[in-house]
Parts: structure tokens; sequence; C-alpha cells
């Protein structure tokens, strides 16, 4: 029975609840990975496919089971399995409710074992049988190994850089302790070579449930190589569209689009180097498409005029985000390519992308660069005496756990930053008032409706840093502008000019048609 590793994207919590946690002195190291991460562009090397070699049958997830079923692959019989300190037993007669995931269960062929984890993408409650395998695991656990071989040729006994030369940069590197399993850092492309006492892992994600991972250690007196593999995907691949046949109707706006020449001096600004480019938020897709990114998810979701969408996923090599985009068109219902990307986000758990901020605030910067970027006025305000102990007596608490203060930005009317302490981590948000324009449209004004009714989150303008509370070191940043509508006033007074001069032309003939109508009768 194969040994059960809960595959999930670890959250930042955990970050903050190991007091051994790590950070590099960088974040983008310019060795390793990084440096081919803009070389995986052939097809071969795709790892987005989700798709496999298994006993030398082809596979993709996600599948049914009957796929695998019908070339002699079954469940095995009830399993114990412990989730958060309780026992779930596991069998043929499971029921997943809709939306449920299970754990990784043992599917056996011959002798073989391989881990299979399960959704419910129905709207009842089903028998795992009846549904999805999201999830396929491999590890050297097992008696027996299966020929099992991936996209680029990696498997188990694959070396880092058999790995490093298929699939280039991960979304971050995760190393644990064997004895413990204490989280020891997480990182880009940090990775060594391991002592006995670490597990090192690497993941690639393309969203929380389309990923994988490859786990190394010691495999037929090899140390450092892939021991554990393990694809996570709930989402089919999309059929291809070509969306350059939307760029005929492409907007002035779009077009006229030029991005910064510098860093912004404030956060205000939405000034950013974004994986080696300067942008302004809200940045046109077709930007971001030109600058070397391609659809990995939603190239044809059809965006209503002046609304949001999410489920867009841009990839750069293996580095993928999820953006939310907004079609400033009033008139015409548009893809992806149309339209504005209104949100960014980084972070060391992946898309752990190269993001440079005013003052130089990146990922790993230290909570006081980050302090002192903000602003002196409001940096005045967070001095700490440094004789204060900041954590509670015998335990890793922070003082003032679930306290939120707010604090104005002196010079920006209508900025604030509003900083809230949790348990693991503490952030920052840095808001601005919506009614600061940053994309100005000539467009009806009668065409303007309700326009931030449909926007994912209250707050329209905004940046969020999170502070891991052991090592204080930037953890995460997502940054979202989708501001409202602009109008060229002088068009407003044109289009209202000739309103009334319609009005006046319908009035008088509508008074001619009556005398005419009055003269007729008394006739």
């Amino acid at each position: 029975m194969i040994k059960r590793i809960s595959v999930f994207i670890i959250a930042i919590a955990l970050l903050g609840s190991v007091v051994s946690c790590s950070m590099p002195d960088t974040i983008f190291a310019e060795d390793g990975l990084s440096k081919q991460s803009d070389e995986q562009n052939d097809e071969s090397t795709d790892i987005f496919n989700f798709d496999f070699k298994l006993n030398g049958e082809s596979y993709e997830l996600p599948l049914k089971y009957s796929a695998l079923s019908a070339r002699g692959w079954k469940l095995s019989e009830a399993t114990e399995d412990a989730v958060n300190e309780e026992t779930k037993v596991y069998s043929s007669d499971t029921v997943l409710e809709p939306g449920e995931y299970s754990d990784y269960l043992p599917g056996e062929k011959d002798g073989y074992v391989i881990g299979l984890k399960f959704c419910n993408k129905g709207q009842k409650a089903a028998a795992l049988p009846s549904c999805e395998v999201v999830g396929v695991k491999l590890e050297n656990d097992s008696m027996e190994l299966p020929d099992f071989e991936m996209n680029g040729g990696v498997t188990i006994g694959s070396r880092y850089d058999e790995l490093a030369k298929a699939y280039g940069r991960p979304s971050y590197v995760k190393s644990c302790l064997k004895s413990t399993g204490e989280l020891v850092s997480i990182n880009d492309v940090v990775f060594n070579e391991s002592d006995e006492d670490e597990i090192q892992t690497l993941y690639y994600v393309l969203t929380d449930h389309s990923a994988f991972s490859f786990q190394f250690g010691e495999y037929e007196d090899n140390s450092d190589v892939v021991v554990c593999i393990t694809l996570d995907n709930d989402t089919e691949s999309e059929k291809y569209y070509d969306y350059t046949k939307d760029l005929k109707r492409m907007s002035d706006s779009i077009k006229l689009y030029k991005g910064p020449s510098l860093l912004g001096k404030t956060f205000s600004e939405f000034a950013f180097k974004y994986e080696g480019n300067l942008y302004t938020l809200p940045i046109p897709v077709k930007k971001m498409i030109d600058d070397g990114w391609s659809f990995a998810r939603g190239s044809s979701i059809r965006v209503q005029r002046g609304t949001t969408a999410e489920g867009v996923i841009l990839r750069k090599g293996n580095t993928a985000v999820s953006v939310l985009v907004h079609n400033y068109d009033l008139k015409y219902a548009r893809t992806p390519i149309n339209c504005y990307a209104v949100s960014l986000s980084a972070c060391v758990e992946g898309p752990n992308v190269n993001l440079l901020m005013p003052k130089g605030v990146t990922l790993g910067s230290d909570e006081q660069d980050l302090i002192q970027a903000f602003g002196k006025e409001y940096a005045k305000t967070q001095i700490v005496d440094e004789t204060t102990d900041t954590k509670a007596a015998d335990t890793n608490t922070l003082a003032g756990v679930g306290t939120t203060e707010r604090f104005d930005i002196p010079g920006l009317e209508g900025c604030y930053i509003e900083k809230t302490i949790n348990e693991d981590e503490t952030v920052y948000s840095y808001v601005m008032p919506d009614d600061v324009p940053s994309v100005v449209l000539p467009v009806s004004v009668t065409d303007i409706g309700d326009t931030g009714s449909d926007l994912i989150g209250d707050i329209r303008k905004h940046i969020d840093v999170y502070v891991n509370n052991v090592n204080h070191a930037v953890v995460k940043v997502y940054m979202q502008n989708c501001p409202e509508y602009v109008v060229d006033e002088n068009e407003i007074i044109e289009q209202q000019m000739e309103a009334a001069r319609k009005l006046e032309e319908e009035a008088k003939k509508k008074e001619q048609e009556e005398k005419k109508a009055s003269g007729s009768k008394q006739g």
C-alpha cells in the first residue's frame, strides 16, 4: 500500500507556523532553473497538458475511472486514511458529495500500485467509480513500480538536471525535515543537494487544482532523484481558439496603450515591473501576449460589455498567473484579447514571478523596507520600540492578532493603508479611491451603467501585500486596478447639445403635424 502524502498547495499560514522557516537572500537567483524558464516553449515539453503514459498506455487528466478499469486497474479494498486527525474509510462504495475530493487511494493492477484521487463533478452524490479521476500519484514506496513517463521523459529516478531541462523554472520549491515534517523553507529556484534529514519538492502550479510536483530523495542507491510524482488536474484541456481573428475589432484604447518608462514613485501609480516588463495596471491583455505570455485557460471567454470575468490564465514558459479581465467596450461583448487585465499577483508559492514595485519592493523584501516604501509619514506611525517583545510570552502568537488599523496617506487624498494582523501573516492593504481615473474612454454617457456591480470584490483599486510573521518577509502580492469609466467632458457637452437639438426638432415636427391635422379637420 502506498504511503499517502496529501498533495496540496501549502497555505501561507504554514509559513508563519514554523519558526525554522527561512527565505533566501534573493527570491530570484540567476542560476539553476531561472536561466531556462524562457526556453520551455516547445510543445514536447508542455507540462500543463497533464498527459502521461502508464504501462505504455496514454492518459490525460481528468479522466473517467472506466478508462483505467477497462485496462485492468482497480481500487483496492477499504483503506483508512487520517485526515486532520480524523479517520476516514474509503472503498469502492464510498460516496462523494458534489464538489468533494477524495484523498489519494491505491489503485492496483498485476501487483503494481498507483495513487488515484477522485472528484465528484456532478450535481448529485456519487460513489467513487462514478466520479472523475483528477489526480495520479506514483512513488517508490510501492512494491512494484509500473512503467510511468511524463511528457518530456521524466519519471521515477530522473535527476534534477533532467527535470530542469524538460520543464524549466518551478512555481516554488518546498523543503521539509524528514524526521518531523517541519517546513524548512519555500523559495523559487533554490535547489540544493539535500542532507539525510531533508526532503525537497518542486511544484508547478497552473491553478489551485491544476498542479503537479516532483519529490526528491533516494532511489536505487541514487540520491537526489525523483522518488514521487503527483499530477493533479480537475479541468479538461481547452480546445484551441484562434483569438487573432478578434484583433480585427481592437478598440482604440488598446491600440494607444503605452506602458511606463519608469517604476512608479508611489503604489498609487500602479507602475511596476513584471517578469521583466514595465506595466501600468490595468494592462491590455494583448500587450502581455506581445511580451511573451500566452493563454493557458479562458482565451474564448465572452466578456460582456462593461463587466469583469474570471477564469483567464496566462502563462510564460511554465509560469502561470490567473487574472481578472474587464471589458471596457460598452457596445460589444469581447474575448480577453480585446480586454484589460485588471489584476496581477505574485507569491512564493506560485505564481513566483519576478515582480518589482516602487522603492524596490519585491517577494522576499523585508517588512521595514515595505513600510519605508509606503512613505515617510506612514513609516513614522510604524516605529516600534526595539526593546518590546512582539511575541506573547511562551507562545509563537504575534501580539495584536485579529486587530486592524487604518492610516490615511498624507498628500494622497482618499488613499489609506489598512494593516491587519493575522495569526500567520500581516496584510498591508494599500487602498485608493475609485474616483482616481487611469483609463479614459470617449464613450456615450448614456451607455454608462453601474460599472461596479459585477466586479469581484467591493474595492476596485487596491494592492495587498502579505508579510510572514516569522521572518518578516513579503510572501505574496495581489494588485487590482479596475477604474470607473471616464468620459470626455467635451464629448458629453456635444452629446447633450445634440440631444437637445433633436428634442427641439421633434417638438417642432410634432407641432406642425398637429397643426396640419387640425387644418384637415376644419376643412
